[in-house]
């Protein structure tokens, strides 16, 4: 389970990457084009939100995986090892059950305006959405497979 949590990771590492050079490219196109042509695209405006949100959204997931998120420990770190691990589990059962209302909360607003496109692009909502959901998806999976490991290893997870 782990081996395909790390190659999914990756490969949403890879896809970020596309999406971060993606959000370059359109903010530098549009700082020239209203720079030296007085003129902006609202076209590209929205590409670079969209790229935005499909970046933050599918780099949460491989920064949990590889435990490179922020955590904040300064209490934590000082507790006994059998208390450090409890607060882990908890730690791990909040993102799970976060990512799951997520879910919940897409599928809703989605339940509603699955057919409404974006102004500019005119894209459908669920394309918008699709790497919101995969990010998400990804992040339940994970915290999952942390609680599982913990459970199993009772804290040991490196």
């Amino acid at each position: 389970m782990q081996n395909i949590i790390k190659k999914t990771s990756r490969i949403l590492e890879t896809v970020s990457l596309i999406f971060l050079i993606l959000l370059f490219g359109c903010v530098l196109t549009q700082i020239i084009m209203r720079n030296f042509f007085n003129s902006g695209s609202v076209i590209i405006e929205e590409l670079a939100r969209y790229s935005l949100v499909s970046l933050v959204f599918l780099m949460i997931p491989v920064l949990i995986v590889d435990k490179q998120h922020i955590i904040v420990d300064l209490v934590t770190s000082r507790l006994p090892k059998k208390l450090q691990w409890i607060f882990e589990l908890l730690g791990e059962g909040c993102s799970f059950l976060m990512a799951l209302f997520l879910l919940l909360s897409v599928n809703q607003v989605l339940s509603k305006n699955w057919s409404v496109k974006t102004p500019a692009m005119r894209m459908p909502n669920y394309i918008m959405y699709i790497p919101i959901v995969i990010g998400i998806a990804f992040t339940a999976v994970a915290a999952l497979s942390f609680i599982i490991t913990l459970l199993k290893n009772g804290g040991n997870t490196k």
